[in-house]
């Protein structure tokens, strides 16, 4: 038996345990008590088991605004903790890179589904706003797409807000989430995004243009894995 069957095993005997019949409720609590003891499993670790992480590449390895701004919506949208770690990867070519990942925390399925629309958010919203720097005179200097860029993708995730907000309920656990990190992750410092807008030459119009591109993204439900999951589609 692995930890996690172990773990199965014992909230269902934590379920028998409250049966009305007391034979039956002291046998289910034993051998709970027995499994926890075997596998080195406390009583804080059996109680957050519902909850899991769901790391996802991010864009790009330096922490820009828009991409903290969308991983916030849809864990918020999806009743889910998020936070952000860098690490080094081994490339192809055998030598190794850096890469950031935005990983999701939830109830059951919540951070899977949260991962999953934030993937195809950001592959969206990316191409979008590669888009839109493509848009920018010739004589326009790199650091000023860059952030022409930045404001358009930020537009672009206050657009799709709403969308996510109405797709999506906010519902879940999230007492349970927020114990769950402070458990596996009670250092957990604030993490600084990189701000390549402000003191740059950029337009109102970028953020607008951004903002209707996020609107018109579209929502749908979908099937995966045999589980009902909402899913993201980006447009065609």
């Amino acid at each position: 038996m692995t930890r996690d069957e172990a773990l199965l095993k014992i909230k269902k005997c934590l379920a028998l345990a409250a049966s009305p019949e007391p034979h039956e409720a002291a046998a289910a609590l034993r051998q709970a008590q027995k499994l926890m003891e075997q596998f080195g499993l406390s009583e804080t670790e059996v109680s957050l088991a519902d909850v899991s992480e769901s790391p996802r590449k991010a864009p790009s390895v330096p922490l820009g605004i828009w991409e903290a701004a969308l991983a916030h919506a849809v864990a918020e949208v999806f009743a889910c903790e998020y936070f952000t770690r860098a690490h080094l990867t081994l490339a192809p070519s055998g030598s190794h890179r850096k890469e950031r990942q935005f990983v999701f925390v939830g109830v059951g399925m919540a951070a899977e589904v949260a991962g999953y629309a934030f993937d195809v958010l950001a592959r969206q919203c990316a191409r979008d706003r590669r888009a839109h720097m493509g848009l920018q005179s010739k004589n326009c200097k790199p650091k000023t797409k860059v952030a022409r860029g930045d404001l358009y993708a930020t537009g672009w995730v206050s657009g799709v807000r709403a969308l996510l907000q109405a797709f999506a309920g906010n519902s879940g656990d999230q007492a349970l989430v927020t114990r769950y990190m402070a458990h596996q992750y009670p250092a957990m410092e604030k993490a600084k995004f990189k701000d390549r807008t402000t003191g740059k030459n950029v337009k109102h119009d970028d953020f607008e243009r951004g903002h209707k591109a996020g609107r018109s993204a579209e929502l749908n439900h979908g099937i995966a894995d045999s589980v009902a999951l909402k899913q993201i589609e980006g447009r065609s």
